[in-house]
């Protein structure tokens, strides 16, 4: 079991995160709706994964991972976005991000659900 910390600016996808997590044995120990509020909650609860919107009110997810980054070097963020543009995706790849999953996220899908879960595992294990 993970401890983990969701940030999204949507309080819907913040749910369906916490309940998937839930569901495969995870637990959220803290959820924020921006960028300041993740940063602040990683280095509350220092969690196992980062699971990391970009596009959100006050402080973009991008500023927020660099962030989590700087203060823990070996912090396990996955990002979770609409974010299409390429450059943004690969710069936060370099920088550190375990893995990119473009939204909507298709809970309905087994297909989905199986392969999100082995990419949560990847993040969690590097």
């Amino acid at each position: 079991m993970a401890n983990v910390v969701v940030v999204d600016d949507s309080e819907y996808m913040v749910n369906v995160l916490k309940q998937f997590l839930q569901s495969i044995g995870h637990q959220v120990v803290g959820f924020g709706l921006d960028g300041n509020e993740g940063y602040n909650l990683y280095r509350k609860h220092s969690p196992d994964l980062m699971i990391l919107d970009l596009t959100m009110p006050n402080r973009h997810g991008r500023e927020c991972l660099f962030d989590v980054l700087d203060w823990d070097p070996d912090a396990k963020v996955l990002i979770v976005s609409t974010v299409k543009n390429e450059m943004t995706i690969l710069e936060c790849l370099e920088r550190g991000a375990k893995g990119f999953v473009e939204k909507p996220l298709k809970f309905s899908s087994p297909a989905f659900c199986d392969e999100f879960k082995t990419t949560i595992e990847n993040a969690l294990n590097g």
